[in-house]
């Protein structure tokens, strides 16, 4: 079997829309802002597009979005080109299939979300909310450090203009981001939302990813995430807000064997 590497971005995004809950991520990595960062493996013939599987470099380790019907032929032909270690959100049933090649840590099941009913966003009362930029980023890793330490925030998204917070007697406590967002396909994905432990359970969270989902909607038309099955509290909170699971999925680490 043949594998590509998929460059024509308006193919890519008539792929990805086909599901679009299921790839928005991949529909958001298209945009400028990511796509240096992009390596797109997969197949094609005359009907299209086939067994699509984004490589993301621009975290450490990797990341690699495997979805769909992706055949044990398929899996072993594309990884001669992964890195020896990579972490990666997988379908059902496609980590068996890296079994033979890689040493596979899996970190549990994980639902896909959607803002299915945006209502109780644009209802709630957000004005003890304030946006984040750089002259915030020491308040913003310390507040990651004592909350949130495994978080995947990446400096370089407070670019982006999509990072909101909370402050109780000067001190931050509590802050909902994006781990994807671009105007240009109009497609967000919330990620990095924590509160400090002492203050959970007030609203705090549930402000500020409002707060979020409310400027996101000036210039998307889909916002998604990503949460762990057992996340109680988080799937309440998202719940409350709207939002809907539309898929479930795994996330494994993967180092090639000797």
């Amino acid at each position: 079997m043949e594998i590509q590497t998929i460059t024509d971005r308006s193919a890519l995004e008539e792929y990805f829309r086909q599901d679009l809950p299921l790839h928005l991520y991949s529909l958001g990595d298209l945009d400028d802002f990511y796509w240096p960062r992009v390596t797109v493996y997969g197949t094609g013939d005359g009907k299209g597009l086939k067994n699509i599987t984004p490589l993301y470099r621009g975290e450490e380790p990797p990341v690699l979005l495997a979805f769909g019907q992706l055949d044990q032929e398929y899996i072993s032909a594309l990884q001669p080109l992964l890195p020896e270690a990579f972490y990666a959100h997988l379908g059902p049933g496609l980590a068996v299939q890296f079994h033979n090649g890689y040493q596979i840590k899996d970190y549990g099941g994980h639902y896909k979300m959607v803002l299915a009913d945006s209502r109780m966003v644009d209802e709630l009362n957000t004005d003890n909310t304030f946006p984040l930029t750089g002259i915030d980023l020491p308040e913003i890793i310390q507040l990651y450090e004592e909350s949130y330490p495994d978080t995947a925030f990446n400096t370089r998204m407070l670019q982006t203009g999509q990072y909101f917070g909370i402050r109780l007697g000067g001190q931050l406590i509590s802050i909902a981001g994006i781990h994807v967002y671009s105007a240009r396909y109009r497609a967000a994905a919330l990620g990095n939302i924590t509160t400090l432990p002492q203050h959970r359970g007030r609203g705090y969270g549930r402000a500020v990813t409002a707060r979020l989902c409310q400027q996101l909607r000036e210039n998307v038309d889909i916002i998604g995430l990503n949460v762990k099955c057992g996340n109680k509290p988080a799937l309440a909170l998202y719940h409350s807000l709207g939002f809907r699971i539309c898929a479930e999925y795994g996330e494994f680490s993967l180092q090639k064997r000797a």
